[in-house]
């Protein structure tokens, strides 16, 4: 039992890693005034900076502060963007960068769609109470997205953000339950990003118009 005691003390005081895993979260039935997807075929662009998607998020409290999460969610993201974008056009390139003229014209490429990913905020925070340490988490995501026609024009210049929250008492030994409350807030911040996402492009009366589709009755 003094060893077990011991071992506890010993990660408390030193910390160690816990790693968070992210999943897919894509938006796939959001609401839309319309009645069918737009055909394409349309260039998706995605861009993220790797030290903004991948962090080591520290506790903001001294409770557990020794201990780190490493987060990955880059990929996860930019999965979740081309699955949706998927549920609103039939047709959907993902590249690299965006397409010049002469590429659009010869593949025939209706539009293109740039998503940034501005702003990936992941934070936890700790709170002791009489016989458990109760865990926080949340999770801040701003997106900006410019979609533009065949010739290069603007359709729509906007930004969509996403912001949910996860906690839970009786957080595990050793602090590891935090990275577990992170997933949770990191995958339902992009569930609700994604939403606000599909909501935008889908409901635009400019790129319904530019793709010729009508509202529904």
């Amino acid at each position: 039992m003094r060893t077990i005691i011991i071992i506890g003390f010993i990660f408390f005081l030193f910390g160690c890693s816990h790693t968070v895993l992210s999943t897919i979260s894509p938006a796939v039935s959001s609401y839309s005034s319309y009645g069918e997807k737009m055909k394409g075929p349309v260039v998706l662009v995605i861009e993220y900076d790797l030290n903004t998607a991948n962090q080591k998020v520290k506790p903001s409290t001294h409770i557990c502060s020794a201990h780190s999460y490493p987060i990955v969610v880059g990929d996860d993201l930019a999965s979740s963007i081309k699955a949706t974008t998927d549920a609103i056009f039939e047709q959907v390139v993902e590249q690299s960068a965006l397409p010049t003229k002469d590429q659009m014209q010869e593949k025939d490429i209706q539009g293109t769609i740039y998503v940034r990913i501005n702003r990936f905020y992941p934070t936890i925070s700790f709170s002791r109470g009489v016989w458990e340490t109760h865990g926080m988490a949340s999770c801040d995501i701003v997106l900006d997205v410019i979609v533009t026609d065949s010739v290069n024009k603007d359709l729509l210049v906007t930004t969509v953000a996403g912001t949910r929250m996860a906690e839970g008492g009786r957080v595990h030994a050793f602090c590891g339950g935090g990275a577990n409350l992170l997933s949770n807030a990191i995958s339902q911040g992009i569930h609700e990003t994604m939403e606000r996402y599909a909501e935008r492009v889908s409901n635009s009366d400019k790129i319904r118009k530019a793709f010729g589709v009508k509202r529904a009755n």
